[in-house]
Order: C-alpha cells, then structure tokens, then sequence
C-alpha cells in the first residue's frame, strides 16, 4: 500500500512503544495471553468482508502491543498504547478514523475500537454488464441472471463504503463479486472494475468464459406418437441449424440452465414454417454434454398417424405383425382411430376402430374393437420417464391379461418386455417406420 505522507510518526511510535516495552522486565504473574477486539463503526455499516478485516487489522496490531508482555507494565502505558493503536489503524483502515479506543488489561484482554467513515459512504451501486464475450443469442438469459441473481450481492458488496477503503477493501470484495458471477452462471466469470464518486459506486462487471469444456457438437433425436420418424428425420438438418447457438456454450452453464435454452429453441420451433403448416407442437429437451443432443417431441395438433413393425421373440411369442394407424384429434386429449394389423406369415388383416384419451400428461387409456375378430380390447398405459413406459391391455373375448415394460432405445427402435396372465413371456422388438 502507497505509504501517505506525513504518517512516519505513527510507524515511529509503533516501533518505540513495542521496543519501550521489549525493554521492561515481565512479571512472572500476570502476562497478557489473548486479546479479543470489537469493533464499531458510526453511521451506515460496510459488507461483513469490510467490517472483519478492520477487526483483523485491530487484532493484528493489538497482538503485537499486548500479547507476551506484563500487565503490571502495561497498565502505565495505556493511554500511549491508545495513542499508538488508534495512530496504526488510522494509517492502515484508509477510508476510516480512530474517534476512541478503550483498553480493558489482563490475561484476555479486551480491546474496543470506534470508528467513523472519512467523507461521503456508497449509498447508490449500479450494475453494467458487458457481455460481449457471450454469444450473442445467450445475452438476454445472461444479462436476466446478472439482474436477478448477481447485482442485489453487489450492491451490499460496495454499499456503505468509503470511497478511499477501496484501496484495500476492493481485492477481497471483487473476489467475492466474482464468486457471485460463477454462482449465477456457472461456466462463465467475471473481472470487476469498481469506480467510486462521492456516495454513487458504479460496478463494471465483464463476463467471460472459465470453462475449456464446452459444447463442441450437436445432434437431433425425434420423438413422436403422432408422425412417422421417416417424415420427421428430414428436418434434422434444420434443427441442428436453429441450436447452432449452443456451439461454444460451456457445459455447466448449459446443464444448470437446460429448461431456459430449450425455450429458446421451443419459440424457433414454433415458428418453424411446416410446424405452422401441418399444425405440429414440437417441444425440445436438452441432453447435454461436449455432444448435445436435442430431443424433439413432435406431435400433431390435428391428426395422429403411427407404421410400426413388430418382432416378437420367445418360444411361444405370436408372429411377426406390420401395424399402421391414423387418428384424428375430436378434443386436445382425445382421438379416435382406425387401425390396421398385418401378419405376414399368413397375410391375414386385423381392422380395429377405437378411441384413445390422455388422462393425464403421462397417464394414457383406450379401447379398440377389431372387426374381424369381432373382440374388445382395453388398455392403458403410463409414461415413468423420457424413455420408459409401462403398458397394461385387457383381451375381453379371451378374457387375458398382458403387461409390457417398454423401453425405446432409440428415435426408431424400442423394446418391450411382455408378459401374459398364462404365464406366457416373450421380448418385442419395435420398429418405428
């Protein structure tokens, strides 16, 4: 710290008053072995940061004139002790003045400070941020989070402050500022530059990049009940072409903020001209890594069309079947459907008619009425996770039960584990066309 002229005085006493006392003999009885401190400071109170390191530096300086030394020799010496410590913090608090100090002598002695700022205190902090150095489609979400999350900490950082404290009160502040910056967006920090006027404090905050792992590579899953993946894999390309902006995002900022990112891709989407064509809701979900891929469930709002074909493998698993359906939507959670079944093995068609309702988000149920057959089946179905589902169907003419844990492996194919109430277990593999 730039030492300020006519302060010699001051490290002169120090140095005599601790040399004054190294020269007395200590009293076997009575040595001081600890000193607390308190410290009070007239009008606005700084942050705690500031308010301890004044406690750290009336301690520092209490340790050196007291501890090891006799009381029975200090006590003659209190008011120049007074003198010397109020002399130190004056010289080393800049920004603060000693108004009294009150010394209580003994083994643990007791120390009390008072102090009052020196000129004008912060009473008014502004927050810049400059963003440039984040992409320009993330500054919006970036520039919200430091609104929201960062300058209300940093307006108690500075606020209260002397403007001359900033010169040994900014470094341990603008750590502490940074530390607010990484919290709020993970991935990303901070240089802060601190410019005080009178009681306005202004806080110029760049942020930019700390992470080197980062999204280097995009890809684009489709998931979809209502459209054939064949007719929803053309538009990958697209796809990847609106989450370009992802490219060059670190990571942990990505993972911690998926949900707002994915809405910037959703309003792309919705705006995408086929979506507003065919009357299609695409909602995306983030999984992200140095390869982030982009979930697409797409569905239609008006129709829902489905072509599958189905392996079943087990020693008494039924043959292979070709399944194609179309629906319309009567009601948002409603559709009623015509279905058609192919075996190949013996070329013989199922038609059903059915209906099915979403009860809830994840919570399916349905019935459907084969007309060859001439049967009734009921089912429902409950979506556990992104890719997981569990699957209950009820044969009413052959009076049988058949569960199936269902798990899609992919945007094409997906595997079921099924199992009957006659005891009957087979896997099917589904091919979504």
């Amino acid at each position: 710290m730039r030492r300020r002229p006519g302060r010699f005085p001051v490290d002169l006493a120090l140095a005599a008053t601790v040399l004054l006392l190294g020269t007395l003999p200590v009293a076997a009885q009575v040595v001081v072995q600890r000193v607390s401190v308190q410290v009070t400071v007239d009008g606005p109170l700084p942050h705690p940061l500031v308010q301890d390191r004044l406690r750290a530096t009336v301690l520092s300086v209490s340790e050196r004139l007291l501890v090891g030394r006799a009381v029975d020799q200090l006590a003659p010496l209190t008011a120049q002790l007074g003198e010397t410590l109020a002399g130190v913090v004056d010289r080393v608090a800049a920004g603060y003045a000693v108004t009294a100090v009150s010394l209580r002598l003994g083994a643990e002695s007791d120390v009390s400070v008072r102090l009052r700022p020196v000129g004008p205190v912060v009473a008014e902090v502004s927050v810049t941020p400059d963003l440039r150095m984040v992409p320009e489609r993330l500054r919006p979400l970036a520039g919200g989070l430091l609104q929201e999350r960062v300058a209300p900490p940093l307006r108690s950082l500075y606020g209260g402050l002397p403007e001359a404290a900033l010169l040994w009160a900014g470094p341990v502040l603008e750590r502490r500022a940074q530390e607010a910056v990484e919290e709020a967006l993970p991935g990303y920090s901070a240089t802060v530059r601190v410019e005080i006027r009178g009681a306005t404090g202004e806080v110029a905050v760049t942020v930019m990049p700390r992470d080197t792992r980062v999204i280097r590579n995009l890809g684009v899953r489709f998931r979809s009940t209502s459209i054939p993946t064949l007719l929803l894999d053309q538009h990958r390309p697209a796809v990847i072409s609106m989450a370009e902006f992802l490219r060059g995002v670190p990571v942990t900022f990505a993972q911690a903020h998926a949900g707002p990112l994915a809405d910037l891709l959703r309003s792309d989407l919705a705006a995408y001209p086929p979506a507003l064509r065919y009357g299609i809701a695409a909602v995306p979900v983030l999984d992200v890594g140095e390869t982030t891929y982009v979930n697409v469930v797409a569905e239609s709002r008006r129709y829902r069309g489905r072509a599958e074909a189905h392996l079943n493998v087990g020693t008494r698993a039924p043959g292979p079947q070709l399944l194609g359906r179309l629906g319309v939507l009567v009601h948002p959670q409603t559709e009623t459907f015509a279905e058609i079944r192919l075996a190949p093995q013996t070329l013989s068609l199922e038609w059903s008619l059915g209906a099915e309702l979403a009860v809830l988000p994840t919570v399916r149920i349905g019935a459907a009425y084969g007309l060859v057959a001439q049967e009734v089946r009921t089912w429902a179905q409950l979506q556990v996770g992104f890719d997981t589902a569990l699957r209950g169907t009820w044969f009413a003419g052959q009076q049988a039960f058949e569960g199936a844990f269902i798990y899609r492996i992919n945007e094409f194919l997906s595997g079921e584990l099924v199992g009957t109430s006659r005891g009957e277990w087979w896997v099917r593999l589904v091919s979504n066309l």
